[in-house]
């Protein structure tokens, strides 16, 4: 009997290395990024071969399933392989690209839109030109320009309250210096790095605070700038985030507010073991007494008490005073 080779699919094969090489690459590339060993620019093209590597493993993988399905043969575990490597590869890329198309935010966030505390330098766009450059064609797609439509009718504090209705300035009924160390202690407990500090000179001066805030998941860093101002109820806290890149994770600059928010209000009930008396509402505060104290209108301007004494005025002497002259 005549036997006809077996079919020998050279898809397979290649679709099981190209999937490797995207999944080693794609791991590699997050990895690196996490502990801030590669420039946005670096991880964005790694992680742009890595999307093409695993693209190209699932086509060959699935070329070579249908083949050997109607041809037979060996090689339909390398295609399923490679197809699986593929597609794991390609989920990181996938995940950085979506979250920039579905749910674009906003990248500078503060309590007080109208005067946000002020900012150090962002990374420049020199070092991420070609992130930028990418980011700004993402921009043109049709779902971002809709979104972009919707918001240009609003102003930033406007889209900022519809958006993050709940990042707001808070007042607390103590001093600012004890405030800031408030703060200081909850960046230092979110493990935070600190660019720069205002410390307090005096209880009641105003206080600043600049942080550098890393994500847990791709180490993408954000600017945080706090700043604490006297207050009639005794110190207002106002804080900003910044994105350094147009990268995001799941968690956005809305979500380092809050959590900088709870750690201070964690700080401050762990030290005085009373938030609700120190923490002070909006509502409670238009409840509360004037805060101002005015004195009524003076008819006339009111005299100093006491002449002021100078020692070139002409005629002052000991004896105006009813002093005794020692020098006789």
């Amino acid at each position: 009997m005549k036997q006809y080779p077996a079919h020998r699919s050279k898809a397979a094969p290649a679709s099981r290395t190209l999937g490797a090489l995207a999944f080693a690459l794609a791991l590699v590339t997050l990895v690196t990024q996490r502990f801030d060993l590669l420039t946005p620019d670096t991880f964005v093209l790694s992680l742009s071969v890595a999307a093409v590597l695993a693209v190209t493993a699932m086509l060959c993988g699935l070329i070579a399933f249908v083949r050997i399905w109607s041809r037979g043969g060996g090689g339909i575990g390398s295609s399923i392989l490679g197809v699986m490597l593929g597609a794991v590869a390609l989920c990181a890329p996938a995940a950085v690209l979506g979250l920039l198309i579905v749910d674009p935010e906003l990248t500078d966030v503060t309590t007080d839109p109208d005067e946000p505390p002020l900012l150090v330098e962002a990374l420049p766009h020199s070092d991420q030109a070609v992130l930028v450059w990418m980011a700004s064609h993402v921009r043109n797609t049709a779902w971002i320009q809709y979104q972009e439509a919707m918001r240009a009718e609003r102003s930033a504090a406007e889209l900022q309250l519809e958006l993050y209705p709940d990042i707001v300035p808070r007042r607390y009924r103590i001093t600012p210096g004890e405030l800031h160390a408030a703060a200081k202690k909850a960046v230092d407990e979110l493990n935070w790095r600190v660019v720069d500090e205002l410390p307090p000179d005096l209880l009641d001066a105003p206080t600043a605070l600049w942080a550098e805030e890393t994500t847990q998941l791709l180490g993408l860093k954000h600017d945080i700038a706090l700043r604490v101002r006297p207050d009639p109820v005794g110190a207002l806290l106002d804080v900003r985030s910044r994105s350094q890149s147009p990268l995001r994770e799941f968690s956005g600059n809305a979500n380092v507010i809050r959590g900088l928010m709870s750690e201070i209000d964690r700080v401050l009930l762990e030290t005085y073991g009373d938030l609700e008396r120190l923490a002070v509402e909006e509502s409670e505060l238009q409840e509360d007494a004037p805060l101002e104290v005015f004195e009524r209108d003076r008819e006339t301007i009111p005299l100093p008490s006491f002449k002021p004494y100078f020692e070139d005025d002409e005629g002052l002497s000991a004896d105006a005073f009813e002093l005794d002259d020692l020098e006789g």
